[in-house]
């Protein structure tokens, strides 16, 4: 009897550790099951939403634009992309294509060989292409592609944010000129200048067309803050927490805002406003309307607090150690918005055509942590947001331009080795 109550005993330990994995393997499926659900149609205050999505294998960072009827993105390693659109009945049809160009000389290789066992996975993450911009230049209106980029300097054992160019010899094929090096960030940056080491998460490295002759570039403090390490943003000898406005015939720069955390937006609109989103500290996301010579007060200015630091402050910090204004940001320039809570922003565009009619003049800023875009009505009498909208997608956004036709692209990051580039459109049906 003893043996059959053991036997019985052991049947229903097996059963419940049988049951048990079961039902483990039946949650880890319908999380890997909901998590691998794309959102295809997306409800807006005024529209419907159709999210189209193009799959690419690539790297983080990186940036797109627009080069005719196509879409051009360089990925974080300067590869070349392109894609393009066709109609098929009622359906859209993407081809992307892979072009043969150099390489820019950033030395990332080298850059990886030295450091990447002591820096880990971010090294990879994190040296490389920032943005890039398509313009015409100049008076015989040269079409460039200018990218910002990190770049070694093996000699001296450090780094820049610079600016290169190549000419866009062929529109059709793709062709580029050789890269020449317009601008590199001063001083050159050490690894061991903050803790944690190598911030290049905060590089900025934002590029926008100033006018035929000048473009603007936004470079980040790299943590370099008051708190991670040496204050950079307020002195002016650096170019760290700047925008810098760049002559790109004489490939000089100077400053011309200051103050500012991580600027990962950047645009002028028709009315010659210079809007940029700024990455801040925790709950201190920022747009700032930008003005020549203005001081927007990083890091001695902020509505934000300290994300957690085990090093200076304690596992979280209620308040921002370098902030002279008790977070109420009223010794230099102001933003005309700041989120308080959690929103990570990333790029912005002034919204300025028909397609969305009621978007016409709108900020539309992305979103990384908050995996949205969000729609901000500007009062443009009193320079103020006055309406916000939280467009949900579902994916961490690192890029945005509107396309020709009125429609808006956006480039995630990469999730499980893949990241997209999504365009958007109206549901014209239910928009009717």
């Amino acid at each position: 009897m003893k043996l059959n109550k053991k036997k019985i005993s052991l049947i229903l330990i097996s059963f419940i550790i049988f049951a048990v994995v079961i039902v483990t393997a039946f949650d880890k499926y319908e999380k890997y099951k909901n998590k691998s659900k794309k959102i295809l149609n997306v409800e807006t205050l005024y529209y419907s939403l159709i999210l189209n999505r193009i799959k690419l294998k690539s790297s983080s960072y990186g940036g797109i634009d627009i080069l005719g009827d196509k879409i051009i993105y360089l990925d974080n390693n300067s590869n070349v992309y392109s894609i393009s659109e066709k109609k098929s009945g009622e359906n859209n049809v993407y081809s992307v294509k892979k072009h043969s160009n150099k390489e820019i000389q950033n030395y990332k290789d080298l850059f990886l060989k030295k450091y990447s066992e002591e820096l880990g996975e971010k090294t990879n993450i994190l040296f490389g292409v920032k943005d890039i911009f398509i313009g015409d230049f100049f008076q015989n209106k040269k079409k460039l592609l200018l990218v910002s980029s990190l770049k070694f300097n093996q000699k001296n054992d450090c780094y820049t944010l610079s600016l290169f160019y190549s000419e866009i010899l062929n529109e059709k094929k793709i062709e580029l000129s050789d890269w020449t090096e317009i601008f590199s960030s001063s001083p050159c940056l050490n690894i061991n200048l903050t803790e944690p080491k190598f911030a290049a998460a905060s590089a900025g490295g934002r590029i926008f067309k100033y006018d035929n002759e000048n473009i603007l570039l936004t470079i980040g403090d790299f943590y370099s803050d008051d708190v991670h390490g040496p204050a950079l943003s307020q002195d002016l000898s650096q170019d760290y927490g700047k925008i810098i406005k760049i002559k790109l015939s004489s490939k000089k720069g100077y400053v011309f805002s200051y103050g500012h955390r991580n600027p990962q937006g950047l645009f002028i609109d028709k009315r010659k406003n210079i809007f940029s989103s700024e990455h801040g500290p925790a709950g201190g996301d920022e747009i700032n309307l930008i003005f020549e010579n203005n001081n927007y007060g990083w890091p001695l200015n902020t509505f934000g607090v300290g994300y957690k630091s085990k090093i200076q402050y304690g596992e979280k910090m209620k308040n921002w150690p370098p902030d002279v204004s008790n977070n109420s940001h009223n010794k230099f320039t102001k933003p005309i918005f700041s989120w308080g809570n959690t929103f990570a922003a990333s790029n912005l565009i002034a919204y300025e055509n028909n397609y969305y009619e009621k978007w016409n003049n709108n900020l539309i800023v992305s979103s990384l942590a908050t995996k949205q875009l969000a729609r901000l009505v500007v009062n443009e009498e009193k320079k103020s947001i006055i309406l916000k909208e939280d467009i949900k997608l579902d994916v961490r956004i690192r890029d945005i331009i509107q396309l020709n036709d009125g429609r808006i692209a956006i480039l995630t990051d990469p999730n499980d080795g893949y990241r997209e580039i999504i365009i958007i459109s109206k549901n014209k049906k239910s928009n009717l």
